[in-house]
């Protein structure tokens, strides 16, 4: 694929794990990810044209009583690691934390995971895509509160559901983030569009319609990442209309590119989706581009560049 690659972007979504330190039940059946994923080997798969000046660290699903440990584990990671020619860094850091359970157990939870995570602690992120339990429970008391305390420690919160396999779990989303005008929030992977769908079908509208609802709030920001994997025959020309609909819904200062490695190898590899995703704004003016590879990221996270 013959495409101009930018010679520098941020990485607003990598997850680096070591299964010795940080126990990670989902990788158990998940035999290609059950080893350590470190920095060094990210760094190997960066398309050779450009440089990941700073990457965001997301966590990554441990096992909930590992929350802690793994913020502790990451900074020290992320401290000890050597940059490279076309790695720079770990420079932000969007921990567990647990929201769900109210503003009464996540305070002290929020303010020990300051003390093991470090200056690079950004954001946290409670999963919230499982297609198997109830959408509503995002709007609940104590989710509500759970999530409005980050406000109070100024970290932001990443969003993360599949309306790809769960399209009911987008609407009560959109009232979460209705009762929390003060904090920051980050939408992961496009909200997990259907991408085997097209404009005009059922699944696309319905997505994009959400896309429209939330967008209007401007305390929310919106990832483009995580399309690979949401699709089994993935092309630039296929992405397109959903890179568009995020465009038009967030406008190009609130969206964020995020590489998703190494989750993004169920369907491709990070350069490749580099490639991709480059083919699918190649109208885009050098401004545009600039912002969704780099200046977003750094103003969003809160980035030391």
């Amino acid at each position: 694929m013959t495409v101009k690659i930018p010679s520098t972007v941020i990485d607003a979504h990598v997850h680096f794990w070591d299964p010795s330190q940080v126990h990670i039940p989902w990788l158990e059946n998940a035999p290609q990810f059950n080893e350590e994923r470190t920095g060094e080997q990210y760094a190997k798969e960066i398309h050779s044209e450009t440089k990941v000046q700073a990457a965001v660290y997301v966590e990554v699903d441990a096992n909930p009583v590992h929350g802690l440990v793994e913020g502790e584990w990451i900074c020290k990671y992320a401290n000890k690691f050597v940059p490279t020619a076309q790695f720079g860094g770990i420079q932000a850091i969007v921990a567990y934390a647990p929201v769900h359970l109210g503003a009464q157990a996540v305070e002290p939870y929020l303010r020990l995971l300051q003390q093991l995570a470090g200056d690079r602690l950004r954001g946290v992120r409670y999963l919230i895509q499982d297609p198997s339990l109830d959408p509503e429970r995002v709007t609940s008391k104590e989710f509500v509160s759970g999530v409005q305390t980050l406000a109070k420690f100024n970290l932001s919160f990443d969003l993360n559901i599949n309306c790809h396999a769960a399209p009911a779990q987008f609407p009560p989303l959109i009232r979460l983030v209705q009762q929390c005008p003060n904090v920051t929030f980050i939408l992961d992977h496009m909200a997990k569009p259907p991408c085997n769908s097209k404009p005009g079908e059922e699944a696309f509208q319905v997505w994009k319609g959400n896309m429209e609802q939330l967008s209007q709030y401007p305390n929310v920001s919106c990832k483009v990442s995580g399309l690979v994997t949401e699709t089994e025959t993935w092309t630039a020309d296929q992405l397109k209309p959903f890179i568009q609909v995020a465009r038009s819904t967030f406008g190009l200062d609130r969206l964020l590119f995020g590489g998703d490695w190494p989750i993004c190898e169920n369907a491709v590899r990070w350069r490749t989706w580099l490639e991709l995703l480059c083919k699918a704004i190649e109208d885009w003016s050098e401004d545009d581009k600039q912002k969704l590879f780099v200046s977003n990221a750094a103003r969003i996270y809160r980035l030391s560049l």
